[in-house]
């Protein structure tokens, strides 16, 4: 083996390429991906042509590949949702991507393929056009219409009849052709797998609700896929950005034929548990094994049989969402207890147990009263694994691909304690400093960040952000950031470069 494996990301963000990139290391593989400058920017698609000779030059090289498929037909997640070309041209397209198999039969492929998101809002920054007139009317109309056809309440029928007279007929038109093709494509790909062209196929559910297209048509490829019996080879649950960490982690225990590690999660709350995370559809109790499963191991009934403990910060009622500043009352409730769930995860790492962090507590950002009483508690470099970004299936699945790389390389005896401090730092310098502090205060002093150039935003989120640092010097001692910049030149996202400093491996 040359212990290398190509990662073909959905985009060029931090998370969705360096995020994975880094993880490979830890399991000290190398992780090769192409060169961020033909990938593409929001709407704008890669550079198709130059992203399928970079396949052909790397294929024969490398021991596995991960494959966004949104990448490779679409030009990326977000253009997936806006491309105009037909099906036909992307199932020809697919065919000549998926002919690397039969080239290389060796070649281990595990790709991923969204259910094209449904978004209530009215931003079209990464929809159609028309997203920031009908984007709300869109999504009530795709909700009301499935659970009319599910519960068949009569309530929904009259709904959906009412928005229907508020959408243009060729917004609609529009709008349902292109899910109905990205739709056709995904069952595609179920024909694919069974012709053993791919060894592992993820439909991964981007921004989702407990009813709507998108889960209408989870739920057709769900039965596709039981019918054709492909339980070992297809997986459908919530999430999207962290898909490629998780398969990454996951490629490298399968070629090394490595056992996977189980894991044990504690909550901070019973209630928080059961709850529901925004933008999925199912308690986040079950989205943590929805991630475990992805990876490809389960999870145990006591800590004891365990390999590592994920500790899962709930909300105490509801989770909120600190990038839209919703429910953010009902997190820090009664119903959670922080204090005792952090003793008892300090417990467990002083009686030499991996511990993991993952933060559900609110969407896109760490919770601050976790992080407070954490840092407390616990030296943050203990920590076999810890993120907060984003979505529930984002963080969770972070954290079940860390955790398990470190816990692969203390197997191995590797030593990588360098870079996964690097790592850890990296997430709490993101997903605490940066999306719970310095994006409120960056948002709370501006009018209208799109009437900004980039350079002035750009410099604006540099002050406040070093001026937040000054909180956190001692954690950063030993490294320098390189770098604060804004990926897609909007305050939602942060990239930051950081290297270790008077330290070596």
């Amino acid at each position: 083996m040359n212990k290398q494996i190509a990662i073909i990301p959905v985009d060029a963000r931090p998370v969705t390429y360096d995020l994975p990139r880094d993880l490979a290391k830890l399991g000290g593989w190398e992780a090769v991906l192409p060169p961020k400058d033909i990938l593409g920017f929001l709407k704008e698609p890669a550079e198709l042509d130059k992203l399928d000779q970079w396949i052909d030059k790397v294929a024969p090289s490398v021991d596995g590949m991960i494959v966004s498929m949104d990448m490779v037909l679409y030009g990326g997640l977000v253009p997936s949702r806006v491309n105009t070309e037909e099906r036909d041209f992307l199932l020809k397209r697919l065919e000549g991507f998926l002919n690397l198999k039969r080239k290389y039969p060796k070649l281990k492929l595990m790709a991923f393929s969204s259910t094209m998101r449904l978004s209530n809002s009215y931003v079209n920054q990464e929809e159609k056009d028309y997203w920031d007139i009908y984007g709300k009317e869109i999504w009530k109309y795709s909700f009301h219409s499935h659970r009319s056809q599910k519960l068949r309440v009569e309530e929904d029928e009259q709904i959906v009849q009412e928005i229907k007279e508020k959408i243009p007929r060729w917004v609609l038109e529009d709008y349902e052709t292109t899910r109905e093709r990205n739709f056709q494509i995904n069952l595609s790909l179920i024909d694919y797998i069974e012709k053993g062209m791919m060894d592992l196929l993820i439909f991964p559910q981007d921004d989702t609700s407990e009813f709507g297209f998108n889960i209408q048509e989870q739920e057709r490829l769900s039965q596709e896929s039981r019918k054709r019996k492909l339980f070992n080879q297809i997986y459908i649950y919530p999430g999207a950005d962290e898909v490629a960490s998780v398969l990454t982690a996951r490629m490298i225990y399968e070629l090394e034929g490595e056992r996977y590690p189980t894991f044990y999660p504690i909550y901070s709350g019973t209630k928080g548990s059961l709850s529901t995370a925004m933008y999925e559809d199912r308690a986040i109790q079950e989205s943590v094994k929805g991630q475990v499963y992805a990876f490809g191991s389960h999870t145990v009934e006591s800590p004891g049989e365990a390999d590592i403990i994920i500790g899962v910060n709930v909300p105490g009622g509801r989770q909120g969402d600190l990038a839209l500043q919703m429910n953010l009352g009902e997190v820090d409730t009664n119903d959670r207890n922080i204090g005792e769930w952090g003793r008892k995860l300090r417990y467990y790492l002083e009686r030499s147990k991996p511990v993991a962090v993952a933060d559900v507590a609110y969407a896109n950002g760490a919770d601050t009263v976790l992080i407070d009483q954490l840092l407390h508690t616990i030296n943050l470099n203990k920590l076999s694994g810890f993120a907060a970004w984003n979505t529930a299936g984002n963080t969770l699945g972070t954290t079940i691909a860390q955790s398990a790389l470190v816990f692969l390389a203390n197997q191995n005896q590797i030593d990588v304690k360098v870079e996964k401090g690097r790592q850890l730092l990296l997430r709490y310098l993101d997903d605490y400093l940066y999306q719970s502090i310095t994006r409120q205060k960056v948002r709370a002093e501006l009018e209208d960040e799109e009437s900004l150039p980039v350079d002035e935003l750009t410099e604006k989120v540099k002050t406040v952000y070093k001026q937040e640092m000054e909180q956190v010097n001692s954690l950063t001692e030993n490294y320098t950031i390189e770098d604060i910049y804004l990926p897609w030149n909007r305050t939602f996202e942060i990239g930051i470069q950081l290297t270790s400093s008077n330290l070596s491996e």
